[in-house]
């Protein structure tokens, strides 16, 4: 189907070529033998500037009237054109300017795919795109349905005003490039530290190499700290894994009974993927007892795999066991693998994770491996299996062809195979998935770090700052009201716990809430952190569930103060390992900290050293009593609400 551009790029070129046409028959019947080119050709060209025609001549030759009507009609069109777009932009600018807020601006599609858009539009965001100069045909429609497109290959201050970027809520940054998704954001940064304006700015910016993660995740730090914006690094396939684990996370299917051995789960097949799917499994599944969750890694390469990613991840055995199984054949056909007691063991995971490029590929193995399940036990359905899906769903649209939406292929999966899909970007890259779940996600963080912030440096700051010269009664009765909140309200907000701890301080130094909002509010403490300060609290937000599934599964439930202080011996370890999994992950190594607090600080933010490291037996009372916290801290982040602003 043409657009109306395909149409007017046709229409003009013919209109021109019409009035050459009657103008070189009007001038032949005019000027007889005196006929010339060139004189013709000049007197038409000057038709395009409205130069007055005789009236005779009009009267007298019909050809010349219709040239020179035709070649007006062209000039007329040109002119509305040039004054439309320029009536369009500013039309534009103001209904940016004075209608939008807390808006998501989109750079590039090219990653995180159109219909994104879409979606973003059927949840009431209001959303503009930036995007590199194209004819895409979807374009249209989505500008259609209420998206601003701006075709724009240069990012400066002029077009960061005109898309008020400092009012957004969001700006995704998905080009294909990583150095022009950094050049961007850092772009982004320095418009919005210049903003008079105080509100943050969630910069999400897509890494795709994995060198450009590590050295961003890890020196990022220095600079990131920052009230007026918040800069999140995501990357297509570890937010896929995320995604997954959150889910389909094993806990979901394993049993906790003591007699229970085989608590297992298996991944087949390897990409990107599949490694960050682990690397979750390794920060995440930490549970009773501590004992290591058990993966079985399957796939025709899985010893030189399995030698890799040891090689990335050199202390991975402290927190999971990975196995290699070395599959044959992709039908599961006879022995895929010369251990037949393998192979027993293998029947028996909880959980199945299946990653490939090819979807139809992975659905053929998917179905095998429920076959070969089904020689090996009678509950051979029970077992779930997820497919990672790429992107290559042509197949699957044509395999749906004219069905009904309850008789679709992944739907006749799941109901009767037991058989789960998850889109690697359609799936992840969505409203819910990447600006909902991910600000409930940081509400929790805040709140965790928060926590934190009262319990161990509140005290600091009110002596040195406040002249407070005994400040542990007032924080140990903050910590109080904390735990006595969730059991006075159904739901509770950032504000409430906010406007909590404000009144107590206030109450207890006689100063007024708003003079002492700048230096103990939430967001306050939240801004100041470092890039990997704040994967951290994500993290232990991320855990809460497997938290909760723990809490249930050693009889510590409802989640009271009582029944977290008596678990204090079984859960603390737990998150400790969790902790010491996360940080490791995140590449600290273990070492004594420095005295001085200057070089301290470089050696924990910078080196990546930390000197707790080392077994929970071993940590002081202290440091004992912080991996207790979050659990204590779990019923208020259970009754926690978030506000979406759109």
């Amino acid at each position: 189907m043409e657009s109306k551009k395909d149409n007017k790029i046709i229409i003009v070129p013919i209109l021109i070529v019409l009035v050459f046409i009657f103008s070189i028959i009007g001038y032949r019947q005019v000027s007889g033998n005196e006929f010339s080119w060139p004189g013709v050709i000049y007197a038409t060209l000057s038709y395009f500037t409205l130069e007055n025609m005789k009236p005779e001549e009009a009267t007298n030759n019909i050809y010349l009237l219709i040239a020179k009507y035709l070649a007006a009609a062209i000039l007329g069109l040109g002119i509305y054109n040039l004054m439309y777009k320029y009536i369009s932009r500013q039309f534009i600018r103001f209904k940016i300017k004075f209608g939008y807020n807390n808006h998501v601006i989109v750079f590039s599609t090219k990653l995180i795919g159109v219909n994104f858009l879409s979606d973003l539009l059927e949840n009431n965001y209001k959303v503009i795109l930036i995007e590199d100069p194209s004819e895409d045909p979807y374009f249209e429609k989505i500008e259609k349905d209420g998206v601003i497109i701006f075709k724009e290959t240069e990012h400066n201050a002029k077009l960061f005003d005109t898309l008020m970027v400092n009012h957004a809520s969001s700006c995704i940054v998905a080009y294909a490039d990583d150095s022009r998704n950094i050049e961007l954001s850092l772009k982004l940064i320095r418009y919005l530290r210049d903003s008079e304006f105080k509100h943050t700015v969630r910069i999400l910016t897509h890494i795709e190499e994995n060198n450009n993660l590590e050295v961003i995740k890890d020196y990022i730090d220095v600079s990131n700290a920052d009230a007026k914006f918040d800069l999140e690094i995501f990357n297509i396939h570890s937010s896929a894994a995320k995604k997954i684990y959150d889910h389909f996370p094993p806990h979901n299917y394993f049993n906790f009974d003591p007699s229970e051995h085989n608590n297992a789960i298996a991944v087949i097949g390897y990409n990107q993927v599949a490694e960050d799917f682990i690397i979750e499994n390794l920060i995440l599944s930490h549970y009773k007892d501590c004992k290591n969750i058990k993966i079985y890694l399957v796939d025709k390469e899985a010893d030189n795999i399995l030698h890799d990613f040891m090689y990335k991840y050199p202390f991975c055995k402290e927190f999971i066991d990975i196995i290699a199984v070395k599959l044959l054949n992709n039908k599961f056909f006879a022995n895929f693998n010369l251990s037949k007691e393998l192979i027993e063991k293998l029947s028996k995971v909880k959980s199945v994770y299946f990653f490939g490029d090819s979807g139809s590929e992975l659905m053929n193995m998917a179905a095998r491996f429920r076959q070969f399940l089904s020689g090996q036990s009678m509950n051979y359905l029970q077992t779930p299996i997820v497919i990672c899906y790429p992107e290559d769903i042509s197949i699957m649209k044509l395999l749906d062809l004219e069905r009904e939406s309850s008789e679709t292929l992944s739907n006749t999966f799941k109901n009767q195979l037991n058989i789960n899909f998850v889109n690697m970007i359609s799936d992840t890259c969505t409203s819910r998935r990447l600006l909902e779940e991910s600000e409930y996600i940081d509400l929790l963080s805040r709140i965790i770090n928060y926590y934190y912030s009262i319990k161990y440096e509140f005290e600091w700051v009110l002596k040195e700052k406040w002249q407070v010269t005994d400040a542990y009664p007032l924080i140990a009765s903050i910590e109080k009201k904390w735990q006595d909140l969730s059991d006075k309200s159904a739901a509770l907000s950032e504000k409430d716990i906010e406007q909590l701890v404000l009144q107590s301080i206030a109450d207890f130094t006689k100063k007024s809430v708003d003079t002492l909002k700048p230096s103990f509010s939430i967001k306050k403490w939240w801004d100041q952190l470092s890039y990997h300060k704040k994967s951290a609290n994500r993290y232990a937000a991320r855990h809460l569930a497997v938290k909760i599934n723990i809490m249930k599964n050693i009889g510590c439930y409802p989640l009271t103060h009582e029944n977290i202080l008596n678990s204090f011996h079984i859960i603390a370890p737990i998150e400790h390992k969790r902790w010491s999994a996360e940080k490791m992950t995140l590449n600290y190594r273990y070492g004594i900290l420095p005295e001085d607090r200057k070089a301290k600080n470089i050696a924990k933010e910078i080196l990546k050293i930390h000197d707790q490291l080392i077994p929970y037996n071993k940590l002081d009372d202290q440091n004992k009593e912080k991996d207790l916290n979050i659990f204590l801290l779990m019923p208020l982040l259970s009754a926690l609400k978030v506000e979406i602003k759109k």
